[in-house]
């Protein structure tokens, strides 16, 4: 972790200390298991900030009598083997009783066989490949709150049709979250008779993606999807930037750029045709208790607006998710595993920030999200990520 992260991290858990007496008699902990070091991720400070507000607030409302629920975090850089040993050390650790991800999906996929065969639960709120929950695995030990593959490229394919444009053309990463997308992407398009053009691939840590955009429009794109994180993401905004607006095409986004310093990596987004698909908006709250929970994290923070806070939807998913899961750790009654494991699917209603939830997960679904959550959103200068309806 760079010095400003390591201050940031004292600075959060300072914030985030009571004082008085603990009186549980049993400990359970997450542990988040993100990029933290990663130099231009935000989702990893994101996802433990929403964890530790909901860790506090399940503190106030009293949910767990005598188990005292702590967020613990474990750097993976974004390095699946790196994610794997620190999914294994965990496991080791009977006190803890899940492990949460970052936004990587293929540090998440190489993890889902260790989730069950070690009985550990592997909590998502971010990674959107379709393989991370749709595992095969009976009983399924992993849950997520976060967007998903299949529905991102239905929205893709239904924004692509809404404008007009038949003709489609795909840049992805040569990755599992990559691989998820297109097969998901091609589905979806035969289905709604819409053509795909061409693919092209890149591997992260390439420094230019322009090649491969022009040649898209040479086979009659006329509109790209973009598989990409933050840094391959600002690279193709900023080389599209300088092309004359006749040589440029219509991107429709998927929601990795948004896990970093995207707009600070590429200024000019704004000025370009360039839309994310997103899950959650403080611009645009479905509930009460997400109104709420905005002042709470600008509190926290010391943010002064909605403009100034990093990879939003992250905080918000990780925060229900955590509380979904210390409503499975009062339901089980317990710190085993396997019984909040098999709680998890049997919890009731929940109000959340991203959404209300009849009953978050059960034995046929592990997603708590769906489709029907999705919205497309442009960076706006000065208000930052903005819901385009």
């Amino acid at each position: 972790m760079t010095k400003m992260k390591h201050f940031a991290s004292f600075l959060f858990a300072a914030t985030l200390t009571f004082s008085g007496p603990v009186l549980a008699e049993q400990k359970a902990v997450i542990q988040i298991d993100a990029e933290f070091g990663h130099p231009t991720s935000t989702s990893a400070q994101a996802i433990e900030l929403g964890a530790r507000l909901a860790v506090r607030d399940i503190e106030r409302a009293g949910l767990l009598k005598d188990i005292k629920l702590e967020i613990r975090t474990s750097d993976n850089r974004g390095i699946s083997a790196i994610g794997v040993d620190n999914f294994l050390d965990a496991a080791r650790d009977p006190s803890v009783i899940a492990v949460m991800g970052g936004k990587f999906s293929p540090v998440q996929i190489d993890v889902v066989p260790y989730a069950h065969s070690d009985k550990l639960i592997l909590l998502d709120p971010w990674g959107s490949a379709d393989g991370i929950t749709d595992n095969g695995f009976r009983p399924n030990w992993v849950y997520r709150l976060s967007l998903k593959d299949e529905w991102a490229s239905a929205a893709f394919i239904a924004a692509a049709k809404k404008r007009g444009k038949q003709k489609i053309g795909i840049i992805l990463p040569s990755t599992a979250w990559g691989r998820s997308t297109q097969a998901a992407l091609a589905n979806q398009a035969r289905n709604a008779n819409v053509r795909i053009v061409g693919e092209r691939w890149y591997n992260w840590g390439e420094s230019t993606l322009i090649q491969r955009y022009q040649d898209l429009i040479a086979d009659g794109a006329e509109l790209i999807i973009l598989v990409a994180n933050e840094v391959e993401g600002s690279i193709l905004v900023r080389e599209v930037s300088q092309l004359s607006p006749d040589k440029r095409r219509p991107i429709l986004s998927h929601w990795g750029v948004t896990g970093g310093n995207f707009e600070k990596l590429a200024p000019q987004v704004s000025a370009i045709d360039f839309s994310i698909v997103q899950t959650f908006s403080f611009h645009k709250p479905r509930t009460e208790k997400a109104k709420a929970f905005l002042k709470d994290v600008l509190a926290t923070t010391g943010k002064n607006s909605i403009s100034e806070i990093d990879s939003p939807a992250g905080i918000a998913h990780a925060y229900d998710l955590t509380w979904i899961v210390g409503k499975a750790i009062a339901k089980a009654g317990s710190t085993n595993r396997e019984k909040i494991r098999d709680a998890l699917e049997a919890v009731g209603p929940h109000e959340g920030v991203v959404r209300f939830y009849p009953q978050p997960f059960s034995a046929n679904s592990h997603e708590a999200l769906s489709q029907a959550e999705l919205f497309f959103a442009r960076f706006r200068p000065e208000h930052g990520l903005v819901p385009e309806d």
